[in-house]
């Protein structure tokens, strides 16, 4: 037994479907504004690193910010660990009040002899 207006109705569905959850196009990149930000966290042994922050463009006069040494003569600091969280949390809510979206987090590691870094790579954009 065969059914063609069945068959016919069934395929006009499925087309009309498939046009009504067609992906919206995606926005381009030049409806936003980005902001990068970059922590890079020392792991020099006794305390001898670099830690910063770094904002690419300058945020509201800021290029960069010192951050705290993750190490230092006895080893890992908790407090210096804990600072660094904070700041990057205070970080993260300042760029949210000024309506930028962390689009993506990028974690990035160098170690050369028992040093290094962690770093962090932070991308933010709001609509302009």
């Amino acid at each position: 037994m065969s059914f063609p207006f069945s068959k016919s109705l069934v395929a006009a569905g499925l087309l009309a479907g498939g046009v009504a959850i067609t992906p919206a196009k995606a926005q381009s990149a030049g409806n936003y504004t980005y902001q990068l930000v970059t922590t890079i966290e020392s792991v020099v042994p006794g305390g001898f690193g670099r830690s910063k922050v770094s904002y690419t463009p300058v945020f509201k006069g800021i290029k960069e910010a010192p951050m705290e040494n993750l190490f230092s003569l006895t080893g890992l600091n908790m407090a210096n660990l804990q600072k660094n969280e904070e700041t990057i949390v205070a970080l993260t809510q300042q760029m949210a009040s000024e309506g930028y979206d962390l689009v993506q987090a990028l974690p990035l590691t160098s170690s050369i002899q028992g040093s290094g870094i962690f770093m962090t790579r932070y991308i933010f954009r709001k609509a302009k």
